[in-house]
């Protein structure tokens, strides 16, 4: 995998192109039949997806968020991301730069920042959502990846959606670091809550 801010940014134009192919119905209905499969069940999607994915690694990943793109109503092309590098505040005097771009992406929404935002606009109930995020992040990739887009339809029935790049660059740590990006979202999702459920 590349170093952590050239994949980050390889993350965010892949979902600007994603969404781009998805403006054209014949090839989101080609997308679409990627949820949840694994890369070789999926050779459909080999012609749109291999030049974007080449020399970037974590095929499988590109393809469920791909197919969870398409699942999705698409954004119009070019429309500004509202968690822009841009649109952030000025980088601390003392912070290196790679330090910095860090802090900026951890700040945009992960799964579990989302689920809890999703809760906090009465669009899903409290415990079965943190039930379901329990589960995901004890779940191995190729379950984990069957699941989402259950999950994101859920989420787009809510009116809402993961940040994709973010949820990209998850998929294709947690293939190595399943438990970091695990604990990462419990942490925001608790964190976004002013309430827990009570225990059984």
């Amino acid at each position: 995998m590349a170093a952590a801010p050239e994949h980050r940014r390889h993350c965010q134009e892949f979902v600007t192109q994603i969404t781009d192919l998805c403006t054209r119905p014949a090839v989101r209905t080609v997308l679409k039949k990627g949820r949840g499969r694994p890369v070789e069940d999926c050779l459909g999607l080999t012609p749109h997806l291999s030049r974007l994915t080449r020399g970037h690694g974590a095929r499988r990943a590109h393809y469920t968020v791909a197919s969870l793109i398409a699942l999705t109503t698409p954004t119009v092309p070019g429309t500004a991301d509202p968690f822009d590098e841009e649109t952030t505040s000025a980088r601390p005097p003392d912070a290196g730069e790679e330090s910095y771009q860090t802090a900026v992406w951890r700040r945009r929404a992960d799964l579990g920042t989302t689920l809890a935002t999703a809760i906090h606009h009465g669009s899903l109930n409290p415990g079965p959502t943190e039930d379901r995020l329990k589960i995901l992040v004890r779940l191995g990739d190729d379950q984990l990846h069957r699941r989402l887009p259950t999950l994101v339809e859920h989420l787009a029935a809510a009116g809402t959606r993961p940040d994709w790049a973010v949820l990209l660059d998850d998929l294709a740590l947690r293939a190595y670091a399943p438990g970091q990006v695990g604990t990462r979202w419990l942490d925001n999702f608790y964190q976004r809550l002013d309430t827990v459920k009570d225990p059984a």
